[in-house]
């Protein structure tokens, strides 16, 4: 690194100024001393990004962490179960599917039902109330949603949950129903709870707790 200045000097053939730069010799000090301030404002840089990084991972809301891909645990959260009801159980007869059944609880959790399980999965059109009990008996979990309220969001979401929690026979029963007053039911063996918005933290919360735990051969 060289210091250099400015210095003016008459040309010969006029009273035109040539500006010529003077070259010093090299100031060693100078040198060391910018490349070591250099140095420390990189470091210093890199430190505070580093940090800023961490604290944006350490802060990460549930809503960010995609907790539909993370195992469940073997209970859920109780903050998001309060709204959890028991319907009365209507028993667990096998009937076939020419006959006609009411339930008493819409939509049901308990009763009479086909001799065929849902599989489970996400659908855009809903399986008789038959099949879908059955799939109850078994373990699994329906959640009905309104059509007019999915999301892309919220169908990723379910996708998700379904995809990680659910083999070719007990998981998560996904159907659409727009005649009921919630958007969002999610039901399990004489289990229900209604969500006037889609809450994922909820749903895993209902998952974790019923999810497996049907009257026939419980899995969890």
């Amino acid at each position: 690194m060289f210091a250099f200045g400015y210095a003016n000097i008459k040309s010969t053939t006029g009273n035109r100024e040539v500006i010529m730069a003077v070259f010093d010799k090299p100031h060693k000090s100078s040198r060391h001393m910018w490349s070591g301030l250099t140095i420390c404002a990189v470091l210093f840089l890199f430190t505070i990004a580093a940090g800023s990084a961490l604290a944006c991972l350490n802060n990460t809301s549930p809503s960010q962490a995609a907790l539909e891909d993370v195992k469940l645990p073997a209970h859920g959260d109780a903050t998001f179960l309060t709204g959890v009801i028991s319907p009365s159980d209507e028993g667990r007869d096998h009937i076939w599917p020419d006959h006609a059944v009411e339930y008493q609880t819409m939509p049901p959790a308990s009763g009479p039902h086909f001799p065929d399980p849902t599989a489970p999965g996400f659908y855009t059109t809903r399986p008789a109330f038959g099949y879908l009990v059955h799939s109850l008996e078994h373990g699994s979990a329906v959640i009905y949603y309104d059509p007019a309220q999915l999301s892309p969001e919220i169908e990723k979401s379910l996708r998700a949950f379904i995809q990680a929690n659910s083999d070719s026979e007990v998981g998560i029963v996904a159907v659409p129903d727009a005649d009921f007053k919630y958007p969002f039911i999610l039901t399990a063996w004489d289990k229900m709870l209604k969500l006037s918005q889609y809450d994922h933290q909820a749903v895993r919360a209902f998952l974790a707790e019923y999810l497996g735990r049907g009257p026939e051969s419980p899995s969890r």
